[in-house]
């Protein structure tokens, strides 16, 4: 009786099985059911020989100009610790993996201690190192998020080496997004379009059809957003594109013909009317403004590109128990893979 929704459970001779409205024990009761034999003693395990190391951390997040420790351990076959190392013993150098389809370098250098301090660019960065010791190699990976503000226009990645232009796919010609951003290979491209670098939706794998992509620091707070934005399409299907902004999704939706903001949709969801033609650039501008008593507001405002900014917020709504932080991002998304979305000339400021 009841829905069942546990696995069942063997214990002391009996099975027993948890529906939502009872619990049910099946077997017969023995004498000896109780004296089960006793559980085998482990012996503790006895680190032997080292034979390489171990890094903590493998993979880190940094900011610009910020610095990371290294705690380095010699570990024996089996990777049990067998001694402690000095970082600064050991030869680091920045290292790309053959595999790897651009060449890719994490802004940072190592000091005489052995500690990481990443670089003061104001663009987002990553990549690996390599730590050479007497014993063997060992490779850490990390990534620079830069500091609010930030700009992207995409322009730099058909100059720079590590994300030159030149891919082709589909008979389109593009570069690979930032190593750095969370989700963005494979789901989004830079690609030029009249005359210009923008970011695009790809559309050759249906399994990416959306994409929820973290391009900034998940501690970020008290910030702005705004990019031009637009989608391809028709009059009957179009393709959605906006933001994550402060854990708040924040986007237009094409064939809605609305502009809504949702966090957690059974926890806040709210829209308004927005029409918005597929083929035209619009400008989507964000804000989320956190009160003392952990209340906030989040407002949104979106407008064709060639207008003026409109005074008013398109959508603003209060939200009694508001994200206090959340890494800025973007969100696309073009049902079944028809029609893409782009993002040109995207920027992220303090609130005044």
């Amino acid at each position: 009786e009841g829905a069942l929704l546990g696995a069942p459970v063997a214990y002391n001779g009996k099975i027993y099985v948890h529906t939502q409205s009872k619990l049910y024990c099946f077997g017969e009761t023995r004498e000896d059911a109780s004296e089960a034999p006793d559980w085998p003693v482990a012996e503790p395990a006895v680190a032997g020989a080292s034979e390489g190391f171990q890094i903590i951390p493998s993979d880190f997040l940094l900011s610009p100009g910020q610095s990371q420790e290294f705690r380095v351990s010699s570990v024996d076959g089996n990777g049990f610790s067998v001694d402690s190392l000095d970082p600064s013993s050991l030869e680091w150098a920045s290292f790309v993996p053959p595999t790897a389809k651009v060449i890719t370098r994490m802004e940072g250098a190592f000091n005489e201690d052995g500690v990481l301090v990443a670089g003061a660019s104001p663009f987002s960065s990553a990549g690996a190192f390599k730590a050479t010791g007497d014993l063997a190699a060992t490779v850490v990976r990390g990534r620079v998020l830069p500091a609010i503000p930030f700009e992207e226009n995409f322009e730099r990645f058909d100059r720079v080496e590590s994300y030159p232009a030149g891919h082709v796919h589909g008979g389109i010609e593009f570069a690979y997004p930032p190593l750095a951003w969370i989700g963005a290979r494979f789901k989004w491209d830079i690609r030029e379009m009249e005359g210009s670098a923008v970011l695009a939706k790809t559309l050759d794998n249906v399994l990416f059809q959306r994409a929820i992509t973290f391009f900034g620091d998940p501690n970020s707070k008290d910030y702005e957003m705004v990019a031009d934005v637009m989608t391809d399409g028709n009059r009957r299907m179009r393709s959605n594109i906006g933001f994550i902004h402060q854990r708040y999704f924040i986007y237009l939706v094409g064939n809605a013909q609305i502009l809504e903001v949702s966090s957690n949709q059974e926890r806040l969801k709210e829209s308004v009317r927005f029409r918005w033609n597929p083929g035209e650039w619009y400008r989507l501008k964000t804000r989320v403004e956190i009160t003392d008593d952990g209340s906030g507001r989040i407002m949104a405002k979106a407008w064709p590109k060639a207008g003026p900014e409109p005074d008013a917020w398109t959508l603003e709504i209060e939200h009694k128990h508001a994200h206090r932080h959340g890494a800025p991002g973007l969100i696309g998304f073009s049902p079944q893979a028809r029609y893409s979305v782009y993002v040109d000339n995207l920027a992220v400021q303090p609130i005044d």
